[in-house]
């Protein structure tokens, strides 16, 4: 059997996935290479550009990571944040996690948000003791139904599913309550805000996914052994009877290894796969009905140096939440954004930016509107990944049909919405897959 040191690794794509595998391999002694693309991206918010995401304690693969990589002060700009709703009426509410041990802190901390009602809370609770208590088991069938179903099954009320539970799950995975899968939403708020406090406290990583992770990430890889060969034109992968067999360069020259792992989306991962896997194997046909949900973004800056990061969950407005957070030393952006609503795609910027001026003179009056420029627009066709019933089983796991084949990316089958612990976990998981550890 090779040593570590003899074995090889390419990996398909130098984004935060492609290069948290190489990271995780290097680091267990096996010789890697990255082939990197200038259209090969993340995607799901984890492109260069893209700020740094709102971490929970529970996302400990990101956490991890993250402290292995740290090389730079940012992490003192880092801050706790609290989770707000503004509720229809206007009123503004945070959720807040108790320090008790066990299941005393999620049963106080849910007695004491106001922002549901208090018949609401009740009937939540009930229903989570009978199941903490076994007397009641959560439905067989559960991803065969809507989100929004189950909660109105449960009690819940139609304002407490549009004020909270929509807006907070339309952030946490891109998806309306109408559309998304009752498994994730259960998943999600069972494993945010059902364990230990830490699990469900919201901390605002200051910079951008450049900064905090691709950097470093490059930084640490450097100063090993490890290649990262940039790409011009696309390259193609040769398949044999015996699994995969090297990948051919735009200038002829083929590159091998003992394992293959495409750390791409699905949609540039696709056109890369020779036609034969694609309707011999079901598993790589299913990639293809994968679907997409769009997101747009307005961003606005004030000249100011007094703001702390904030994130604001948005009921029955055009745009579902904003967040405010410090560039520089004497600017704070402000970013509106809407998930989800194709017809905001096509909007006029002059319109756009009005309304985003509009609900800003709406949630923060106190700012005039002479003193806010606008910075940025972005619109995103694929900015999350679709969660209806039934999508959890067009998910791959990281093992493909091919042996020597591996799959790792946000979009993938980790129990998590395509965000970056979903990314970071699938990247453990082919490190896991190669070393037979099971874990990195």
């Amino acid at each position: 059997m090779a040593t570590p040191t003899e074995q090889t690794v390419l990996i398909l794509g130098a984004g935060l996935t492609g290069l948290a595998v190489a990271h995780f391999l290097d680091r267990l002694g096996y010789r890697v290479t990255l082939l990197d693309h200038p259209d090969w991206q993340d995607g799901y918010g984890l492109n260069a550009t893209d700020t740094a995401p709102l971490l929970f304690g529970r996302h400990q693969a990101a956490w991890r990571l993250l402290r292995s990589i740290e090389h730079t002060t940012s992490s003192q700009l880092d801050r706790t944040v609290p989770l707000e709703f503004r509720l229809s009426d206007g009123r503004i509410t945070a959720y807040q996690s108790t320090h008790l041990p066990g299941a005393l802190q999620w049963m106080t901390s849910l007695f004491s948000f106001h922002g549901l009602a208090w018949q609401d809370r009740w009937t939540l609770f009930s229903h989570l003791e009978q199941i903490w208590e076994e007397a009641q088991a959560l439905p067989a069938d559960l991803d065969s139904h809507l989100a929004d179903e189950w909660l109105r099954s449960i009690g819940q009320s139609q304002t407490a599913r549009q004020s909270i539970w929509n807006p907070l799950i339309r952030w946490l995975t891109g998806n309306e309550l109408s559309r998304l899968s009752s498994t994730m939403f259960v998943q999600q708020l069972s494993t945010l805000f059902l364990g230990r406090t830490m699990d469900a406290r919201l901390t605002y990583l200051h910079g951008s996914i450049k900064d905090r992770f691709l950097a470093p990430l490059k930084k640490t890889l450097s100063q090993q052994d490890v290649q990262i060969l940039p790409l011009t034109e696309m390259p193609i992968l040769r398949f044999g009877p015996a699994g995969f067999s090297g990948v051919q360069l735009h200038n002829e020259a083929v590159v091998q290894a003992h394992w293959y792992i495409a750390a791409l989306s699905h949609r540039q991962l696709l056109p890369l796969l020779p036609e034969r896997l694609l309707t011999r194997y079901a598993y790589f046909a299913q990639i293809g009905e994968l679907e997409t949900v769009s997101q747009t973004t307005v961003q606005f800056a004030w000249h100011s140096t007094m703001a702390s990061p904030r994130l604001l969950l948005l009921a029955d407005r055009p745009f579902h939440y904003v967040t405010v957070a410090a560039s520089g030393t004497d600017e704070i952006q402000y970013r509106l954004s809407a998930v989800g609503n194709p017809a905001l795609m096509d909007v006029h910027d002059e319109q756009l930016t009005d309304r985003g001026r509009a609900e800003l003179r709406l949630l923060a009056p106190e700012i005039r509107q002479e003193n806010i420029h606008a910075v940025d627009i972005d619109r995103r066709s694929h900015a999350a990944l679709s969660l209806k019933p039934g999508a959890a089983l067009l998910r791959p796991i990281q093992q493909s049909p091919v042996d020597n084949l591996l799959i790792a990316g946000p979009w993938t089958d980790t129990g998590w919405p395509a965000n970056i612990e979903s990314a970071i976990v699938s990247a453990q998981r082919c490190a896991g897959i190669i070393s037979g550890l099971g874990r990195c």
